[in-house]
């Protein structure tokens, strides 16, 4: 009967109370529940991780246990480096007879999931997974054939065609349910000290109830004029500032999609497509695993990338000579986020104007940025330099200058980042010139194999486009005579 079962929530990512699709689950199927979060030392020790990311963590961690605390429950925290085991442990000094948790699509997750429900299976308990992190699950989206999508347009209108948000989970009265009866073994929150870790940067307010305040506020100030402004990087409500929030699922992804549907209009339109973006990338890394550490495309492995160290010093201190791609940086460095239209100016000068593999860059975002989130920027980085999806992108290079003078002509964002811009203090010279680098990459794109086929589809897709404008011509004329 449901009055004697008892249920734990391991939170993963999904750090919130509401809307919550596992919580959801245990709520409604238990009388008790237990929550619990392992700090994992295989993600924690990991050279990728970075103190913003977890300072943002360990700020969402001491919210989420606040609140549960105020219904009278308690977050079990552990740091460990077995996880299956850990689990188990816990369900039984709960006295859990379920386990629920939110999927995560990773190959690691994967495999600790799926050792996870063995172990739990063995001791006669379910282990039960819900979609919640993303909208659309990577495997309810294909082709006619039936293989996964890797170009986003024709991937984005069949997730259009397979969204469906159900209504905001309302289960606030039964929350009650986190009151618990046991005490069971917690340690505390850590601080960054315990991982070695040393914050510099001011990063944004984590928790639930930021989350909530900062989607409220871009609803009714920036949402409805998205599709004008999202470029415009001195403008504070340009974009939602959610990514953080998305990443450890702070905030739910349904609230921020039924947000917009609700809202309509173009801006909203926009933002979806954004969201869409994000699944995008997850399916690709869900189906195409190998892109979280090589080049989608094979072509890639042996590109004769420049390993000039001093360059990629230069760049990531905001000091290429460039002030749009160093006032980029320079936020990053100083805040753990950077606006995305910057993102892509600064990765495309990184992998096309210095020749540095993309695969520096992404370190480098991973490490320093609070919303790092593996398949996103994997795929922002991989879209940037070609090697991704959609290998057309390749000899698509951003001009830092064009680039400033679109987004940024009255030096504002620039000047609240490089202040010393103007004065001898700063790099009188770029360390590569745009023209330059542009010139020595095409060069050298030309001569590999990735650069021969993409030069050779663009050729046919030229040839092609001037056939039928040709054929137009001739229609037009003979309409005409």
């Amino acid at each position: 009967m449901l009055s004697q079962k008892i249920g734990l929530v391991w939170f993963r990512g999904g750090l919130r109370l509401q809307d919550n699709a596992c919580l959801q689950a245990a709520l409604k199927e238990n009388s008790q529940v237990y929550c619990c979060f392992l700090l994992d030392d295989h993600y924690m020790r990991s050279s990728d991780i970075g103190a913003a990311r977890a300072a943002f963590l360990f700020s969402s961690l001491n919210v989420l246990a606040t609140d549960i605390a105020a219904l009278g429950g308690e977050l079990i925290l552990r740091r460990v480096s077995d996880i299956p085991d850990e689990i188990v442990r816990i369900a039984n000094e709960c006295g859990a007879s379920n386990v629920y948790a939110n999927l995560d699509y990773l190959p690691y997750p994967i495999s600790r999931d799926k050792r996870v429900q063995e172990l739990l299976q063995e001791s006669g308990k379910d282990f039960k997974l819900y979609n919640d992190q993303l909208l659309v699950h990577p495997n309810r989206v294909f082709s006619d054939n039936g293989s996964p999508y890797t170009v986003f347009t024709p991937f984005k209108r069949k997730w259009e065609m397979t969204v469906s948000v159900p209504e905001r989970f309302a289960y606030e009265n039964e929350l009650y349910k986190l009151k618990t009866s046991r005490r069971v073994k917690i340690v505390p929150i850590p601080v960054l000290a315990d991982y070695g870790l040393s914050l510099r940067q001011q990063i944004d307010p984590a928790g639930e109830h930021e989350a909530l305040k900062t989607l409220s506020d871009f609803k009714s100030n920036g949402l409805s004029q998205y599709h004008h402004n999202r470029d415009l990087c001195a403008l504070p409500n340009s974009t939602s500032r959610l990514s953080m929030h998305l990443k450890w699922g702070t905030v739910s992804i349904r609230d921020c999609y039924r947000a917009a549907y609700a809202q309509g209009g173009p801006g909203a339109v926009k933002w979806i497509d954004e969201l869409a973006w994000r699944e995008f990338y997850y399916a690709v890394a869900f189906h195409f695993p190998h892109v979280l550490t090589s080049p989608m495309l094979k072509e890639y492995d042996n590109f004769p990338w420049n390993e000039n160290m001093e360059l990629l010093a230069a760049w990531k201190e905001g000091m290429t000579g460039y002030p749009f791609v160093d006032a980029g940086m320079r936020q990053l460095n100083a805040t753990g986020w950077m606006h995305n239209r910057l993102r892509q100016v600064v990765a495309s000068y990184l992998c096309k104007d210095l020749l540095i593999n993309w695969q520096e860059g992404e370190r480098y975002f991973m490490q320093m940025l609070t919303d790092g989130d593996w398949p996103a920027n994997n795929g922002g980085w991989q879209w940037v330099s070609g090697s991704g999806t959609d290998p057309r992108r390749a000899t698509r290079i951003f001009n830092p200058v064009l680039q400033q003078q679109r987004y940024d002509s009255d030096f504002e964002y620039v000047r609240r980042w490089v202040p010393e811009y103007g004065t001898t203090r700063y790099p009188q010279q770029p360390i590569v010139n745009h023209e330059e680098g542009r010139r020595r990459y095409l060069d050298v794109f030309a001569m590999t194999a990735a650069g021969r086929s993409v030069i050779k589809e663009q050729r046919r897709a030229e040839e092609l486009e001037r056939r039928q404008e040709l054929a137009k011509a001739k229609k037009l004329q003979g309409k005409l005579f």
